[in-house]
């Protein structure tokens, strides 16, 4: 760990991290395009918001199902080659998408949506893993906040700009965009320079199908892992009960429009600039388990804010004040958890664990999603959005009991190919690591 007064070079200076960013940011992008203009399109084509929410829904669910072994396959593949092959997968997916000519062919966009989320899985995984194999120590939260805001720029360009292609231009453009988007990524995918640290022989002693479940025990067995899982668990359901009481508080608490909505839901890519520049210095002040707690509660203090000063009128300008400053702790705590999970999984089972961690998270979110729907039309928008708040500021308080808070640096355990440890041994594992968590909140 660098001292407090020495100063770290960012990793975006570093050809390989800059191809990875670049990378990552085409893909968020295109997965954005895709995540406004397919279910606008099937609302177009359908008239129905049940079959709509469906193929949000497709959007998260087969995660859950492909993670584990999709961790496996980073855990035994070459990382390089399979950044390539997952983005390469994803452009050829969507031409599929021109054969659809009416409802009767929504099959299609199903199985379309479901594969490209298990793409989207496979494609976070292995870049996790890969950004933890070629940055520093000192550079990893600034790397994952580097990575953490593509999610904010991705959205932030990638939403508006699909509403528009398939409202001015159609689906086939939407469609080229999307795969010209990935394609450009799979190269530079394969411009990344292989990782000296990553040694594939780590799953070649143990059964595919046995060792597909390793990921999940190893989240069950480390202490530090567990209590990130913990803190990411209640963040995903609060994600998920956001992505519907959004709209929601838009149009009942603050009376605002599409425009209005799609203003807020943008400026806090502004707000993550800010997070983005910060997180690496807050990291050696306070170390990355602490800037994940820190970052929680602030984020939570601010949603519980914003929802509640609703009441008072106060102008829109208010809250696109507030959904700014929610931008910069949603980048700390995402850099931090992403840290986290790098540093304490061992490289043999790190893209289990990885997979692991996103499928369930898309899960608890879809979770969240249904939760919110119904406490909604129980006991109202606002005391279910104070409900949403009062998760996160759970999750914080709960990281600040179950993670460690001494910052200390990586030991050489954490780049072996060895099991990982039992519960009974995880003290000294955990006691040697410095903790750290996208995904993306709100």
């Amino acid at each position: 760990m660098t001292g407090h007064g020495k100063a770290v070079r960012h990793p975006l200076r570093d050809a390989a991290f800059a191809r990875l960013w670049i990378s990552g940011l085409l893909t968020e992008t295109g997965k954005w395009v895709l995540q406004l203009a397919l279910p606008l399109y099937v609302l177009q084509l359908t008239r129905s918001a049940l079959i709509t929410s469906v193929v949000a829904m497709l959007g998260l669910l087969p995660s859950l199902v492909v993670a584990p072994v999709v961790g496996a396959l980073v855990d035994r593949w070459d990382q390089r080659r399979f950044l390539v092959l997952v983005s390469v997968g994803q452009a050829a997916l969507l031409p599929l998408l021109l054969l659809v000519d009416g409802p009767g062919d929504l099959w299609l966009v199903y199985l379309v949506t479901g594969a490209e989320a298990a793409l989207t899985v496979a494609f976070e995984s292995v870049k996790n893993v890969t950004l933890s194999t070629i940055v520093a120590e000192e550079q990893l939260v600034s790397a994952n906040a580097a990575i953490g805001l593509n999610v904010s720029l991705g959205r932030l360009v990638g939403s508006p700009l699909g509403g528009l292609l398939l409202s001015t231009a159609g689906l086939p453009h939407v469609l080229a965009f999307g795969s010209g988007a990935f394609l450009v990524a799979a190269v530079l995918a394969s411009t990344i320079p292989p990782s000296t640290a990553v040694r594939r022989g780590s799953g070649a002693g143990t059964r595919f199908w046995r060792g597909i479940g390793e990921g999940l025990r190893t989240l069950r067995d480390v202490p530090t892992l567990r209590g990130t899982f913990v803190c990411v668990a209640l963040l995903a359901v609060a994600q998920g009960m956001f992505v519907v009481l959004f709209l929601l508080f838009v149009t009942d608490l603050i009376h605002g429009g599409d425009a209005q909505a799609g203003l807020l839901r943008g400026v806090q890519a502004v707000g993550g600039f800010a997070g983005t520049a910060t997180a690496g210095l807050l990291t050696r002040r306070l170390g990355a388990s602490r800037l994940l707690s820190v970052g929680v509660l602030v984020f939570g203090a601010v949603s519980a804010v914003t929802w509640n000063l609703s009441v008072a009128s106060l102008g829109l300008g208010v809250h696109v004040a507030l959904f700014t400053a929610a931008g910069v702790p949603a980048v700390w705590l995402a850099a931090a958890w992403l840290s986290l999970i790098q540093e304490s999984a061992p490289l043999s089972v790190r893209g289990r664990v990885m997979a692991s961690v996103l499928g369930l998270s898309d899960g608890l979110q879809a979770l969240g999603m249904l939760a919110a729907g119904v406490l909604s039309g129980v006991i109202g928008t606002l005391p279910a959005l104070n409900v949403q708040a009062a998760l996160i500021l759970a999750a914080g308080f709960l990281a600040l009991k179950l993670l460690p808070g001494t910052r200390t640096s990586r030991t050489p355990a954490l780049r072996s190919d060895g099991p990982a440890p039992a519960a009974g041994d995880g003290g000294g594992f955990v006691a040697a690591t410095r903790t750290s968590l996208r995904d993306e909140q709100r």
